[in-house]
């Protein structure tokens, strides 16, 4: 403590201002000049000396001041190079400041967004949550991170953002509002959406692809022995118009089948090059037929459009399900149109979200100004089974062919839908690189199927099936063998060395399947004609098996006629 007669007040914390009973400024001055010998300075050296101190006081204070404003500077430029929205909110919950950001990713001025909240920008059953948030912030000082949220475009649409707030606090302590990050993760939220559709659209898929397999395995004895019992009976049997009646469901039993092939992508695939113009003025013609009077149809074909590769069958059923959904979505008439054109893909990220690769495709738009779907709806239309129509006018399996076949050909489908305002469907497909010759649509004559004498082999792991295709070959003159695995065809043929003329193989079997059945007969008899047949077409190692020598496929069910012509034709080759 210093000496009581100087007194405390000579020696504050601050220097005090000019014009104080105490000026540190001369004291100091006068005692560094004691300390160098200098006679006291004059008055007027000490004023002189405060103004030198007040100039360099003042130049402290603009540097100061330079120095903040360069620091605001530099703050402002990152929190406006921050890809995220920044923003702060009052005590309330109004927004009290946003980032450069939010117009940028949203498209709305500042002016529409201060003093309004998040629920404002934000769809209705979003607003509880967002208000439990924000108090929880607010009110019990707790920091959130990673919280979902979607907010409104200017143009309607929601995008998805991951939002992080924390506790706004005073000098003192006290919460006097919230401030806060959005980052836009739309473009993730649709890889992830599109990633798991696809995985729960493949395990539908091969469900999909089981049931039919299993299914036309059981097809193949109802539909096989209907036309077998047929052939034998006169028109005038009071049976005739049953058993063909039989025969007709089971046709139309194969055909549901088919259809969850090709959504299982295990349907037939004929490959040749096609005009998909050509196919959209069939499908015109078909619909002309079908419409209601009150729709319209609108054609825009680009003349220029190149060729794609594929099933001309398969892609034609495509567009008809397409239309006739179209079609049933505008009860009250409308408008159906159909565009294609030649489309550039240059694998840019926006072009990669659907699975389109870069090249050059063909694209296919079919729009109505229908009812609409809701997002729901949108997500489940390719599902099978799933339809919105009434009892017994659909089976919800063909948007379900169509997303298998699209698939299958390379292609990908892109849908826009909004209640109220019509869907839209785009089919893109991969173009041929260059035109081919188109072959013969030519079909070949119809020959009658014809019996033999030959020796057959049928190996199948279906009991119905092997006896129903020895039923139908000895009938026709056949000497028929069957075992029930690959190892007991594979004894028999030994059995019987030179003299089985033909193998009917099943591809899918437990145990030695058939492509170990195929290549061990062969290792026998590299000249072995061997016909492959499946419940699932070309798929379960057929295309593989056919590259290595397998004389032809057939798929089951078959009909006995179409068994005994082509049993006949591989004889004959």
């Amino acid at each position: 403590m210093p000496p009581q007669g100087l007194g405390q007040g000579c020696f504050p914390a601050k220097p005090r201002t000019r014009g104080g009973p105490c000026r540190n400024g001369g004291i100091e001055a006068m005692t560094r000049s004691a300390i160098k010998g200098k006679t006291d300075p004059s008055p007027r050296s000490m004023d002189l000396k405060e103004d030198k101190d007040q100039r360099r006081s003042g130049g402290r204070s603009r540097t100061s001041e330079e120095r903040l404003k360069a620091s605001e500077r530099k703050y402002r430029a990152l929190v406006e190079s921050i890809p995220d929205i920044i923003f702060s909110l009052a005590p309330d919950g109004s927004f009290h400041y946003i980032g450069p950001r939010w117009k940028k990713i949203l498209n709305h001025e500042d002016q529409e967004v201060l003093g309004k909240y998040f629920i404002d920008f934000a769809p209705p059953e979003e607003h509880r949550y967002l208000i439990q948030v924000f108090k929880e912030v607010r009110d019990h000082r707790q920091s959130v991170e990673n919280i979902p949220l979607r907010l409104r475009h200017r143009d309607g649409t929601y995008r998805y953002f991951s939002g992080s707030a924390a506790p706004l606090r005073d000098g003192r302590g006290r919460v006097i509002g919230t401030i806060g990050i959005a980052r836009d993760i739309t473009e993730q939220k649709k890889l992830e959406e599109q990633l798991l559709q696809a995985q729960k659209m493949e395990s539908i898929g091969n469900l999909a692809g089981g049931i039919a397999h299993d299914f036309n395995n059981l097809l193949s004895g109802i539909l096989g022995y209907a036309s077998f019992v047929k052939k034998k009976m006169s028109p005038r049997n009071p049976l005739y118009h049953s058993i063909q009646n039989i025969q007709r469901s089971a046709e139309q039993a194969a055909d549901l089948v088919k259809q969850l092939l090709g959504f299982a992508r295990k349907g037939k695939y004929e490959v040749k090059p096609v005009n998909i113009n050509t196919l959209v003025q069939e499908v015109a013609r078909f619909l002309k037929r079908t419409l209601d009077k009150r729709i319209r149809l609108v054609l825009d074909l680009d003349p220029h459009l190149k060729l794609v590769e594929g099933d001309e069958t398969q892609l034609q059923q495509s567009l008809i399900n397409i239309c006739l959904n179209a079609r049933d979505a505008m009860p009250d008439g409308g408008t159906l149109s159909i565009r294609t054109q030649n489309h550039s893909l240059g694998g840019s990220s926006s072009e990669k979200e659907n699975g389109a690769r870069g090249g050059e495709w063909v694209k296919i738009t079919l729009s109505d100004t229908g009812l609409g779907m809701s997002p729901e709806v949108r997500s489940k239309i390719f599902e099978p089974f799933f339809t919105t129509k009434e009892a017994g006018r659909g089976t919800g399996l063909g948007l379900s062919m169509v997303y298998g076949i699209i698939h299958n050909h390379g292609g990908t489908i892109e849908v826009e839908s909004q209640p109220g305002k019509g869907s839209s469907f785009t089919l893109i497909l991969p173009a041929l690189p260059e035109a081919k010759p188109r072959p013969s649509t030519d079909e070949p004559k119809e020959t009658l199927a014809e019996g033999g004498h030959e020796t057959v082999l049928i190996v199948d792991d279906e009991e119905m099936i092997r006896q129903l295709g020895a039923d139908i070959l000895e009938d026709a003159g056949y000497t028929v063998l069957t075992a029930s695995r690959g190892e007991e065809g594979l004894d028999l043929y030994r059995s019987f060395p030179g003299r089985i003329d033909l193998v009917l193989l099943d591809v899918i079997m437990p145990g030695m399947g058939g492509k170990e059945t195929f290549r061990a007969l062969r290792g026998l008899n590299p000249a072995l004609k061997i016909l492959l047949s499946s419940g699932y077409s070309t798929d379960g190692g057929v295309e593989e098996i056919l590259k290595e020598g397998a004389v032809g496929f057939i798929q089951k069910p078959y009909r006995d006629e179409v068994l005994l012509k082509k049993v006949r034709e591989v004889l004959d080759a």
